[in-house]
């Protein structure tokens, strides 16, 4: 009877134990990599939301058209990312037309540079569900 009573209480143990990990918020779906770079030591200028005209990887530039009309020209880190759908990918897969949000920083300059880049809007997908 004694083993059957330990036997019940280590499977409840290891359910409780099961389900506390899976409710807890420390709990993350990608293990071992920074989903965002440590930002603590640098300072978020701004947030812009604009178009893509132009991508120029010679001098890692994006010529961008916000909705005031104006082109801002907005630099790149060597390390900026992508985001699309949870993905990730080269800044040089952006495309004219693609619709993203940056947060930009400021350099040592007083330049614009972002080091994230989220895609709202692929031109890529708005031009294929144009064809249907």
């Amino acid at each position: 009877m004694n083993l059957i009573n330990r036997g019940a209480f280590s499977l409840v143990l290891l359910v409780a134990l099961t389900v506390s990990a899976g409710c807890s918020d420390t709990n993350f779906a990608l293990i071992g990599r920074d989903t965002l770079p440590d930002r603590a030591s640098q300072s978020v200028q701004d947030e812009i939301v604009a178009t893509v005209e132009r991508v120029d990887t010679g001098f890692r530039e994006i010529n961008l058209r916000p909705n005031d009309g104006r082109t801002r020209v907005v630099g790149y880190s060597t390390d900026a990312r992508v985001m699309y759908r949870g993905r990730e990918y080269p800044v040089s897969q952006l495309q004219s037309g693609d619709v993203v949000v940056m947060q930009l920083r400021q350099d040592s300059r007083g330049n614009s540079y972002t080091d994230l880049i989220r895609v709202q809007e692929s031109n890529r997908d708005w031009a294929q569900g144009r064809n249907y």
